[in-house]
């Protein structure tokens, strides 16, 4: 998040540290060590059953590949059985590190986009980047594509309402995503529930997701080190991922359910322009979870507990705001249990500190347990990534945090690949290389103020 996502915050924390800390000063001021308050009921997920049909022909011979590990078929599958969409087969997928090399890919696509470009984004900025891709957008309308812009109210609320009013007079399809205004949102009550996703479609061939906005934030990237001051600013670490293959079709029907959620219906045809045939371009297998703040189903989070619990040999986290549930922090401790090689990478700055002392109220469990944390502090770390067994890599919009489970629209990518887990594996290593790790013991000796700090952030991880 940068300044513009703080708002979607705003709301429910610029107040919350003072209310709650005069509430429990006296308790923790008597008692440095008092527990955390227990969360709220675990997450109810759902199975799907996994069908032993051959007819997917492609898809099970691609999983004859995981066949003779037993314990990587387990994860495979568990994964798949709470995934909200197939695990599908024949993708070529490119992970891309950081703003500048990621917008050079949206931007060569779009270039050779034909016929029609999708993006749904929570924050589309009016600065130097915003507005080079809107003149791209502008331009590639002008030469006939169909151009369809969705942008959220609360995450772009920085961004004057001419910008986006300029787009739509040049031709430009734009629409808000759950407006500010009470009038055009009459359930006051649903704008805390915000679309946090980032996905480009082009053509229906080649999508994109992951945590990058569209925001000069990503001017230059993370290795530059602009470091706590002017890293909030730019430089920013993230991961994003190229996809070109049949899964495209799920980012492609995301984005149309969401364009004809908030708007009138637009009928997308014909049908074989937005929906090609499907063709195998690689050997990468990969499903999109998707989180939508309106249904019950609980995909995304069941398959983040679903990769915990199944982990056998590596679990590496990298999560720039991480306030999970007790569920799904009793699942990384029993990873550690079980021999699992438990690492976690936070942010060591932020641009919302009580989400950091909300992370920083799980550190002491997680160390005493054995789980190795490291703090990045030479870039402000986005990025929403975790590889498990060196196999299975999960990228995407969601943060481990009740706001992404249970409040946002949201959408990962799981992706089973050696190859791209052997990548996310050193993107994984250069990160921990420029962290630097928090030991117990000294951790320990933290402050009475922190810990209260801490525990404040804790009572309101429900709504982080």
């Amino acid at each position: 998040m940068i300044a513009t996502e703080k708002s979607l915050l705003r709301t429910k924390r610029v107040f919350g540290l003072t209310v709650i800390i005069a509430l429990v000063a006296s308790c923790v001021a008597t008692n440095p060590d008092v527990e955390r308050p227990d969360s709220p009921a675990p997450i109810v997920t759902k199975q799907r059953v996994l069908s032993d049909d051959a007819s997917d022909r492609v898809l099970q011979q691609a999983l004859d590949d995981y066949k003779n590990d037993a314990a990587l078929q387990q994860l495979i599958d568990s994964v798949r059985s709470y995934a909200s969409a197939p695990l599908v087969a024949g993708n070529r997928v490119d992970v891309l590190i950081d703003g500048p090399q990621t917008y050079a890919s949206i931007e060569k696509a779009m270039e050779s986009a034909r016929h029609h470009i999708h993006v749904e984004t929570f924050i589309f900025g009016a600065d130097a980047v915003g507005r080079r891709f809107a003149d791209l957008l502008v331009r590639k309308h002008n030469e006939g594509v169909a151009v369809r812009v969705l942008y959220d109210s609360v995450g772009s609320m920085e961004t004057p309402k001419d910008f986006f009013e300029e787009l739509r007079q040049k031709g430009l399809d734009v629409r808000e995503f759950r407006p500010m205004n009470p009038v055009k949102t009459p359930r006051i009550w649903e704008i805390q529930n915000r679309d946090h996703r980032k996905i480009v479609v082009v053509d229906g061939k080649i999508g994109f997701t992951g945590g990058i906005n569209i925001d000069g934030t990503y001017s230059s990237a993370s290795s530059s080190k602009p470091g706590p001051e002017a890293g909030l600013q730019d430089g920013w670490r993230d991961t994003h991922v190229r996809i070109e293959g049949p899964v495209v079709k799920q980012l492609q029907t995301l984005f149309m359910d969401t364009w004809n959620q908030v708007g009138e219906r637009t009928t997308f045809e014909p049908e074989r322009k937005y929906f090609p045939a499907p063709r195998e371009v690689g050997d990468d297998l990969v499903t999109i979870v998707a989180n939508k703040s309106e249904t019950e189903d609980r995909s995304l989070y069941g398959t983040y507990l679903a990769a915990f619990k199944n982990a056998k040999s590596r679990l590496w986290i990298t999560h720039a705001y991480f306030a999970p549930n007790n569920e799904l922090l009793e699942a990384m401790k029993d990873a550690v249990k079980r021999g699992v090689d438990v690492r976690l990478i936070v942010p060591g700055f932020t641009d919302s500190r009580i989400v950091l002392q909300a992370t920083r109220s799980t550190y002491t469990d997680l160390l005493d347990a054995g789980v190795k944390i490291y703090q990045l502090e030479d870039a402000f770390l986005h990025a929403k990534s975790v590889v498990i067994d060196g196999a299975v890599s999960i990228i995407g919009s969601a943060n481990l945090d009740m706001r992404s489970f249970i409040h946002n629209d949201e959408a990962n990518a799981i992706i089973v690949s050696r190859e791209i887990g052997r990548r996310m594996d050193e993107a994984f290593k250069r990160d921990m290389n420029n962290a630097h790790a928090i030991e117990l013991d000294k951790w320990e000796n933290r402050s009475v103020w922190q810990r209260l700090k801490e525990l404040g952030a804790r009572m309101m991880s429900f709504w982080l």
